[in-house]
């Protein structure tokens, strides 16, 4: 998947050390090691794992907008029929 720095590389590095780019889990692009954000479909990455992969990063804004979104229609639900 990414391009390794050496044919041998070392058993103890990390794969941030290992990997010369990492993949986007989205398009599939090659990205720097660094990067944070996929130039192509601007997708947020996180770091490179052991495939060479980047890991996606967990959306949190989606999750507690969720939780107050119920909590808002458990609170309607209470007030109009309690």
């Amino acid at each position: 998947m990414g391009l390794v720095k050496t044919k041998a590389a070392k058993a103890n590095d990390t794969p941030q050390e290992k990997y010369l780019v990492k993949r986007c889990p989205n398009c599939h692009i090659n990205l720097p090691v660094d990067a944070t954000r996929c130039y192509s479909c601007k997708t947020r990455v996180g770091k490179v794992d052991r495939h060479g992969k980047a890991k996606k990063k967990i959306n949190w804004y989606s999750y507690v907008a969720c939780i107050v979104s119920w909590g808002v229609f458990i609170f309607y639900l209470k007030w109009a029929f309690f």
